[in-house]
């Protein structure tokens, strides 16, 4: 059955304090990772408190301005760019994401919602500065080369061929990064929006599972448009002309083929007769292998033409076996 709609609950505005407090704790969030960049993803999912104003209560007033006060607390402490970066990223898709599933429009299509919110930012800062977003894409790898990082392996007794071996991996990687970084960092938008999605699923199926549509994820495919997309820009390769315009859709696409095809694996899970956590088992070693991203790319490409989940599906009433 459809979740049941935001219009059809019992709620009532949250409290001038608890919005607050929302906006306080998403600040908090987001400033551990900006004092300690390893927990980058804490600051990621950031938005979820104010996500949660925004399904507590039936209008979107309380979570904007809960999203402004922490955006406005993350400026004043750090400084206002940051605060700009912080809203524009993650606030605003995330209250997007709310306000799509407040609206009955389910968690999925919020995720449409949000992702559209990041590629439009996204695509207006590589249209206005190129040249920044590639910097910030490559500056992961020149730090993992830089002299202090190549100084600290030798001190871990790295030798010489090694550190050669990894200068070389680094600079093919850097060359590749070069090319598809536009591609990189419209699959980072996706991944915000897909971690904050998994967390307030995860929550919502334990303290209010009636806001979810049973396994909305596990029904993903494509349009035909897509694989149609993937074949051309694979063609358009060849083309020198178009081999980075090319290059950047295919590993878009890609990206979401794997999507298409991790949500076949969810299907099947699901799906298995055992224990919860003999699923959650399943699904880690699919994802730790090597070639999971490939493997769930080709699954979720071929989905779309063979529909790989039917064959789970019960027979329709009244049909024989």
């Amino acid at each position: 059955m459809k979740a049941v709609l935001s219009a059809d609950r019992d709620r009532s505005e949250p409290r001038s304090g608890e919005v607050m407090w929302a906006g306080v704790a998403s600040a908090l969030l987001f400033s551990v990772a900006v004092v300690l960049p390893p927990l980058l993803p804490v600051a990621i999912v950031s938005p979820f408190p104010l996500m949660m104003v925004r399904l507590r209560g039936s209008a979107l007033w309380p979570a904007a301005m809960a999203s402004l006060f922490a955006a406005a607390l993350v400026g004043a402490v750090f400084s206002p760019d940051l605060g700009v970066s912080y809203f524009m990223v993650l606030a605003l898709p995330g209250v997007a994401i709310a306000e799509t599933m407040a609206r009955g429009r389910g968690l999925v299509r919020g995720c449409v919602f949000a992702f559209t919110i990041l590629a439009v930012e996204i695509g207006l800062a590589l249209l206005f500065a190129d040249g920044r977003m590639a910097e910030g894409a490559l500056a992961g790898v020149q730090w993992l080369g830089s002299a202090q990082r190549i100084e600290e392996m030798r001190q871990s007794g790295w030798g010489a061929d090694q550190i050669q071996l990894w200068k070389e991996q680094l600079d093919e990687y850097a060359r590749v990064l070069s090319i598809v970084y536009p591609a990189v960092w419209l699959i980072s938008g996706a991944m915000i929006v897909l971690a904050n999605a998994v967390l307030l699923r995860w929550y919502l199926a334990r303290k209010d599972p009636g806001w979810l549509d049973g396994g909305e994820f596990e029904t993903i495919r494509w349009p035909l448009v897509l694989p149609v997309m993937f074949v051309i820009s694979g063609a358009a390769v060849a083309v020198p002309a178009l081999q980075s315009a090319a290059y950047n859709v295919l590993l878009l696409l890609a990206f979401f083929f794997a999507l298409q095809g991790l949500a076949v694996v969810v299907f099947y899970a699901r799906r298995l007769a055992g224990p919860p956590l003999l699923k959650v088992a399943l699904l880690v070693l699919v994802l730790i292998n090597p070639w999971a991203k490939e493997a769930l790319a080709l699954l979720g490409l071929f989905d779309t033409w063979i529909d790989c989940r039917k064959w789970a599906e019960p027979p329709a009433a009244g049909q024989g076996s």
